[in-house]
C-alpha cells in the first residue's frame, strides 16, 4: 500500500514535468494550462484504479467473499447520490465562503465550466462520473480502509483514510468538501461491506455535479 502511494507521488513528478514540456514554447493561455491539469487528472484517476486492480490481485488488499446481493447494493447508491452531491455542494460553499479567494473552482470542474472546447465536455462529465469515482473508491475504499483496518481497526482506517483524502487534495478551499465525502464514503463501506454502494453513489454525484458544471457555462462559454 505504501509503494502504491510512493508510486503516487513519483507520477506527480512525472505529470509536471511532462506538463512542464507541453506547455513550453505555447502561449501561457489558460487553456493550456487547464488542458494539462484535466489530463493530469484522468491519468492519477486511472493510477489508482489500476494500483487497486494489482492489489487485489496480489492480494495485498483483502478479496472480500463474493456478496449475494451485488444488484441492490447498487441500486442503493443511485438514490445516495443526490444527497452526497448536496452534502459537498455544501461543503465547498463553506470551503470558499470562510478561506476562498473569488470563485476558485478545482481543475476538473473548470474543464466544464469554460471547457476548451466541445469535445472536452463530454470528456468533462465521464470524467467525474466514471474516471474520478473508481480511481478514489477501488483504491481508497477498495484497498487501502480494509487493509488498514485489518492490522489498526476500523477508527484508524477511518483515520488514515481522511489524511490521505485530504492530502491527495491539499487545498484548504476544499477540505469540508472533502471531509465530508470521505466520512459518507468509509460509512458506506462499514455498513454495507462493499466499496459498490459508494462508487455507484459516487458516480451519481459526479454525473450531476458534471450536468450542473455544463448548465452553468459549458454550454455558453469556452476558453477561446
Amino acid at each position: 500500500m505504501l509503494i502504491a502511494l510512493a508510486g503516487y507521488l513519483v507520477l506527480q513528478l512525472v505529470l509536471n514535468l511532462l506538463s512542464a514540456l507541453y506547455l513550453r514554447g505555447k502561449e501561457p493561455e489558460a487553456r493550456n494550462v487547464l488542458k494539462a491539469t484535466f489530463w493530469a487528472g484522468v491519468v492519477n484517476a486511472l493510477y489508482f484504479t489500476t494500483a487497486a486492480v494489482l492489489l487485489h490481485i496480489l492480494r495485498a488488499a483483502p478479496n472480500r467473499p463474493p456478496h449475494h446481493n451485488y444488484g441492490l447494493l447498487a441500486l442503493l447508491g443511485v438514490p445516495i447520490g443526490p444527497v452526497l452531491w448536496y452534502a459537498t455542494a455544501w461543503g465547498r460553499k463553506i470551503g470558499l465562503a470562510l478561506f476562498g479567494r473569488g470563485e476558485l473552482v478545482a481543475g476538473e470542474d473548470a474543464v466544464l465550466r469554460v471547457p476548451p472546447s466541445d469535445r472536452y465536455i463530454g470528456w468533462g462529465i465521464v470524467n467525474l462520473a466514471v474516471l474520478q469515482p473508481l480511481g478514489r473508491e477501488l483504491f481508497l475504499r477498495g484497498a487501502f480502509l480494509p487493509t488498514v483496518a485489518l492490522t489498526f481497526g476500523w477508527g484508524w482506517a477511518v483515520a488514515a483514510t481522511l489524511i490521505v483524502e485530504l492530502l491527495l487534495r491539499m487545498n484548504i478551499v476544499w477540505v469540508f468538501q472533502t471531509l465530508i465525502y470521505a466520512l459518507i464514503m468509509c460509512g458506506l463501506f462499514i455498513s454495507t461491506g462493499t466499496a459498490l454502494t459508494g462508487l455507484v453513489a459516487a458516480g451519481v454525484s459526479g454525473a450531476i455535479q458534471g450536468l450542473v458544471l455544463f448548465k452553468l457555462g459549458g454550454g455558453r462559454l469556452r476558453l477561446e
